[in-house]
């Protein structure tokens, strides 16, 4: 009886043994597979964080680009804007100068003589 005593040991190792190795490899498995499909998302989250990244930086560059432009148009507008009330304010003065001159006697005489001044 030893002898078919220490067989069935023998096989009832092997059977836990069996079994051991299959529950752990069924068990460990899932673990696996959810490492797995984990890393995946992440590797994913992070391509598609990268996308957004670069898309936002075409963006902010395309903002910026639109922003010099908007201020050259100020700027360009400012300038125009100065010169024309440099210009009216030109203009004024030209009209003063000759509703001023309206008022002075002519610049020739209708009776042939020179106009007597007055000196200070």
């Amino acid at each position: 009886m030893n002898l078919l005593q220490s067989a069935a040991v023998v096989i009832a190792l092997a059977v836990a043994s069996l079994a051991t190795w299959a529950g752990c490899r069924w068990w460990y498995g899932k673990k696996l597979q959810a490492a797995a499909h984990r890393l995946h998302k992440s590797d994913q989250s992070r391509l598609f964080s990268q996308q957004q990244t670069q898309q936002a930086k075409k963006q902010i560059e395309a903002l910026k680009k639109e922003l010099a432009e908007h201020k050259k148009a100020l700027q360009d507008t400012e300038a125009s804007r100065k010169r024309t009330r440099e210009l009216e304010q030109a203009l004024l003065v030209a009209e003063r100068a000759v509703e001023d001159n309206s008022g002075m006697m002519p610049l020739a005489p209708t009776h042939g003589f020179a106009d007597t001044q007055i000196m200070p």
